[in-house]
């Protein structure tokens, strides 16, 4: 997580390298800024802010919006992360390990986004399927892209909007019982009928 000391540097160092925006700035405004940037940055990794906040100046030149240097620090992932191997590549691997674990085995992936995506589909099941290849395939790289989009969400989103999400989200005990979805929409059917 980015310390509030770092978070205050990058914002000095921000404001330096843009002096024509930072001039327009009164020091109530840069105050703002730095209570916002606290609170919305403060999920990052150090490191990973300071790095984002460079390639943003290195490649605008405008002083930027929370939402770049969030996009920046995914870039930068994207970039330095197994999340930049294909789906292709990744399913290499896991060819590669069913040939040699095998399905008693326990393979390891250096891609968490490949290890994730089999672990959603289950080891077992992936080396027993004796459907066609580019079935199992395209189903591994369905999930392999999920993976990746959900790693980009978390350095996308701050924790406040992850957390909205999450409370939004249909808990089990409020969901449809298999089976019991004709039953209620029958039950909806009928009620529209008599209004």
């Amino acid at each position: 997580m980015a310390t509030q000391s770092n978070i205050s540097k990058e914002l000095r160092r921000m404001l330096a390298a843009y002096p024509q925006h930072a001039a327009k700035l009164e020091p109530s405004r840069i105050a703002d800024m730095l209570e916002v940037w606290q609170g919305d940055l403060a999920d990052l990794p150090d490191d990973l802010l300071t790095v984002a906040c460079r390639n943003h100046r290195e490649r605008s030149q405008w002083l930027p919006s929370i939402a770049e240097i969030r996009t920046s620090a995914v870039s930068l992932m994207r970039q330095a992360s197994p999340a930049r191997q294909s789906a292709s590549e990744a399913w290499g691997d896991v060819k590669k390990a069913i040939a040699s674990v095998g399905y008693v085995g326990r393979p390891e992936f250096a891609n968490p986004a490949t290890a994730a995506a089999v672990r959603h589909m289950g080891w077992r099941d992936i080396c027993m399927d004796e459907g066609p290849e580019g079935v199992l395939r395209a189903q591994f790289e369905r999930f392999y892209a999920a993976e990746i989009e959900s790693m980009e969400n978390t350095v996308q989103q701050s924790p406040t909007v992850r957390e909205f999400v999450t409370a939004m989200t249909v808990t089990p005990d409020r969901q449809l019982a298999p089976g019991n979805t004709s039953a209620v929409i029958r039950q909806i059917a009928e009620a529209r009928r008599v209004d």
